[in-house]
């Protein structure tokens, strides 16, 4: 199984319509070629994980870089994993309304321009999402 994690920013005027629009192409998309993960909008930026065979994720990755709805995507990291985070959807959907979330994210952010790749800080993001999705509260920290 293979994992990406990017972020990019909006690009200006995206409209809830626009984001609509990327749920229901990435749906479609992944449902076709066993692709799971979630995106996130917070505060004009993405992040996204994508799992499945690798060759599939980077064909999707690269429909994603090239998309107009966004620009400054940035890899922050990528690897075979024993198994997916988000098994149960083709393409989760995160909009934080919790605080806490909502500052890990921009730390998240924050951490992603100043550093190379962290599966550490990665992984308990997702694992936090993940939790969020089903219900759970989330188990954040004041920073990464």
């Amino acid at each position: 199984m293979y994992q990406l994690n990017y972020r990019s920013k909006a690009a200006p005027n995206l409209t809830q319509e626009d984001i609509n629009n990327i749920l229901n192409t990435a749906t479609t998309v992944n449902e076709e070629k066993n692709i799971t993960g979630c995106l996130i909008y917070h505060n004009d930026s993405f992040v996204q994980i994508l799992e499945g065979k690798k060759e599939d994720v980077l064909d999707v990755y690269e429909k994603i870089k090239n998309d107009p709805r966004h620009y400054d995507v940035h890899l922050l990291w990528e690897n075979n994993v024993n198994g997916r985070y988000f098994e149960e959807w083709s393409m989760a959907f995160h909009n934080p309304e919790n605080k806490g979330i909502q500052l890990f994210i921009n730390n998240l952010l924050i951490f992603s321009e100043i550093t190379d790749r962290s599966s550490g800080s990665l992984y308990s993001f997702w694992g936090n999402v993940r939790r969020v999705l089903l219900g759970g509260s989330p188990s954040v920290p004041e920073t990464i």
